[in-house]
């Protein structure tokens, strides 16, 4: 019953094996007046795609208005990204929730600071900087949900050496290479390469998240080393399916084996079809939306303000799900609002809660 302990101002009872938790928490703001922001970098790649798609299942669901959901795009530009933010708080600053896919670690900060003077609220994914915390003071920054993308790039690095038979070389397609969820994925490979004696990396370039210029490094790649090349490893699907593209105009696509990181539908697919061995998912439609669902539960007084929530609630690792072809079979369509209701309910929002992030 680790969420009974979570409020001090919650009456807790036990129905059927559940908790129901009822907060004595008033609402802010009624429920036609939030504004839900998703910020992000683009939607031309398909997990960000993902992230809008989940951030809009969420208002649907909660039988909300379109007109209250808004995207923002910074386009990797993180002066853009806290401009944005900044304008749209000249109204409705404190019934106005951030959903944030931070667009590099200055960034973390700077959104918080302005959500602490403005009032309004906000949630940030993936990595925030070191020291910083959601509960050492910044009351409107609701919370973290972080990834550990040690264990993402671990995951997939393990899956590939097992398809290559634990021996042979492993070419790399690193992401953004200043970007804290890069750094770890790699780590994540280097430190299953370490554990497995037969396997080398034979090289290693940044394609900066991005397919179209995965798929020349890979046909470099392949004139340069030949059949040497027993795995290909991306830290992300984007960048994955770019190998794959070059894999197939080479004929050579189901024959090496090929992973990435995001689960995006593409990838999925093509776990199905053979020609990827295996994706992580930490699910983009759920982190597209739940920084909606804590805030919506905040403002609408269905559970307490966030300072009376205990340091892990506000700062936590988030479930992640690796896709091989075991498994692939159950994530082939995209996800139905329903299938989110057990993580967006007021006293479920912990659901994928694996643990503290800091």
């Amino acid at each position: 019953m680790k969420k009974s302990k979570l409020f001090g101002l919650i009456a807790v009872s036990l129905f059927v094996g559940t908790v129901t938790q009822i907060s004595n928490a008033s609402a802010a703001c009624d429920k036609s007046q939030i504004r839900f922001v998703n910020s992000m970098r683009e939607i031309s790649q398909p997990y960000h795609g993902d992230l809008d798609k989940g951030g809009r299942l969420f208002v649907q669901w909660a039988g909300l208005s379109d007109s209250q959901y808004v995207l923002q795009l910074n386009q990797g530009d993180t002066d853009k990204q806290v401009s944005l933010m900044r304008s749209l708080l000249a109204t409705n600053p404190g019934c106005t929730i951030f959903n944030v896919e931070p667009n590099n670690l200055p960034a973390v900060r700077q959104m918080v600071e302005i959500a602490n003077q403005t009032g309004a609220w906000i949630v940030t994914h993936w990595s925030h900087p070191d020291g910083f915390e959601p509960f050492n003071g910044n009351d409107h920054w609701i919370g973290h949900v972080g990834v550990n993308g040690l264990d993402q790039g671990e995951s997939i690095s393990k899956e590939l050496v097992k398809a290559m038979g634990g021996e042979g070389g492993i070419v790399a397609l690193q992401g953004i290479l200043d970007n804290k969820p890069a750094q770890l994925r790699f780590a994540g490979l280097k430190k299953v390469i370490a554990a497995n004696s037969k396997v080398t990396l034979l090289d290693q370039q940044t394609a900066n998240w991005d397919r179209t210029q995965a798929f020349p490094i890979v046909q470099a790649w392949l004139a340069k080393y030949g059949d040497k090349i027993k795995g290909i490893w991306a830290a992300n699907d984007d960048m994955a399916l770019g190998a794959v593209e070059a894999l197939r105009a080479a004929g050579l696509a189901g024959k090496i084996p090929v992973v990435g990181a995001d689960g995006i539908p593409a990838a999925i697919e093509a776990v199905s079809k053979g020609e990827m061995v295996a994706t992580a998912s930490t699910d983009a439609y759920y982190q597209g939306s739940i920084g909606f669902a804590m805030g919506y539960c905040v403002l609408t007084g269905q559970v307490p303000p966030p300072k009376q929530w205990t340091n892990e609630h506000r700062d936590f690792y988030l479930r992640l799900i690796t896709i091989t072809k075991d498994n692939v079979n159950q994530y082939l369509k995209p996800p139905p609002a329903s299938a989110f209701a057990g993580d967006w309910a007021c006293d479920k929002i912990w659901s994928r809660d694996t643990g503290a992030a800091s």
